[in-house]
């Protein structure tokens, strides 16, 4: 069976994901998505139903948990699964969440489970608990990191772990060193390896404090660094670099005689796009796009940027740093999308 996760990008969502990963951990076919409200909910939706196409003989177990859908959403999604069942799809579906906003369509959607007393992460490990088997020595470490996300999550301060929860919680929202967008699932699987590590605290004396001083610790020690290694930015940097090195071909793009590589929403790429070019010549400009239509666009003395800003963003700077604008842009959730929104501008310019 396949099993496709999606969740929230706060330590809720994320906890989430914790819990299905320990209790499915075995099953080769689970997939995990993340989301934001709004736009990029469907979006990802989207992206589930097209890999469930592609094994559409396969039974399919679609979970979302802390993401509450409007009614709009809910009818879509129930007319989406059904399409794939009529055309030989074998999809199940669950929701699990606790905003008291989704009343309504929990009243109306079966496959809609609300419970707002608890939240999401305690919803979907009960749920899970009761369904399947999970070792005691899993059990013995995640059950009290449930319990802290529940309290902090509900804002319970004489709940367990409540000021443990305040510092997991910044240690989520703070954990942007690999870009979700153009990393997926290296960025989820770094922040589940960080709470996995932050749970070894969480039951000793002044444990919030402990974890608090750890952190910077813990992130370079997944950055295949340690504390005095080097600086937080240049491994992750470095690690970054070596992500890029998988998607050479994914992420090429043709700018005139300039061969580019093109990255989504990473940000602030001036150590990173300087040191993916040194190490990759056969790129002559690295150039990355943030979910506002804004440009980046860096070179090592192999072309000049500026020009290229000014002929296809409406930008310009310097010889190996520039900037631009796309116009009109239409924000989008799927690497895919930009490729071919980049692609088209530059061959149209090209032309």
């Amino acid at each position: 069976m396949q099993i496709h996760h999606l969740s929230h990008i706060d330590l809720d969502g994320y906890g989430c994901q914790l819990v299905s990963y320990e209790f499915f951990s075995k099953n080769t076919n689970v997939y995990f998505y993340n989301a934001n409200y709004g736009k990029e909910v469907l979006a990802r939706l989207e992206q589930i139903f097209r890999n469930i196409k592609a094994n559409i003989t396969e039974e399919a177990w679609i979970i979302i948990s802390d993401l509450n859908l409007s009614l709009s959403e809910c009818q879509s999604l129930k007319e989406s699964i059904l399409e794939l069942n009529l055309t030989g799809g074998k999809v199940k579906l669950e929701l699990l969440d606790h905003h008291k906003s989704g009343q309504e369509c929990a009243n109306k959607y079966e496959w809609y489970y609300l419970d707002t007393k608890n939240c999401a992460t305690k919803i979907v490990y009960e749920t899970f608990l009761a369904r399947f088997s999970l070792p005691d020595s899993t059990r013995l470490w995640l059950e009290p990191m449930v319990e802290m996300i529940n309290s902090i999550d509900l804002w319970r301060e004489e709940g367990y772990g409540f000021e443990f929860g305040k510092v997991a919680m910044r240690l989520i929202v703070e954990c942007k060193e690999l870009n979700r967008f153009m990393f997926e699932n290296e960025d989820r699987t770094y922040k589940l390896a960080l709470l996995r590590e932050a749970s070894k605290f969480l039951n000793q004396e002044r444990g919030h404090i402990l974890l608090d001083n750890e952190i910077l610790s813990l992130k370079k020690k997944f950055l295949k660094g340690s504390l005095m290694s080097d600086t937080l930015d240049n491994l992750a940097s470095n690690f970054q670099v070596e992500l890029l090195k998988k998607y050479l071909d994914k992420c090429h793009i043709t700018c005139e005689e300039y061969q580019g590589f093109l990255s989504y929403s990473i940000g602030s790429i001036s150590v990173l796009a300087n040191l993916f070019l040194k190490q990759n010549p056969q790129f002559h400009f690295f150039l990355d796009v943030n979910p506002k239509g804004n440009v980046s666009l860096r070179a090592n003395n192999a072309c000049d940027v500026s020009v290229l800003a000014k002929k296809y963003f409406n930008g310009g700077g310097h010889a190996n740093a520039s900037g631009g604008k796309i116009e009109g842009f239409k924000e989008s959730f799927l690497y895919e999308d930009i490729y071919e929104n980049i692609q088209n501008i530059l061959g149209e310019q090209h032309e």
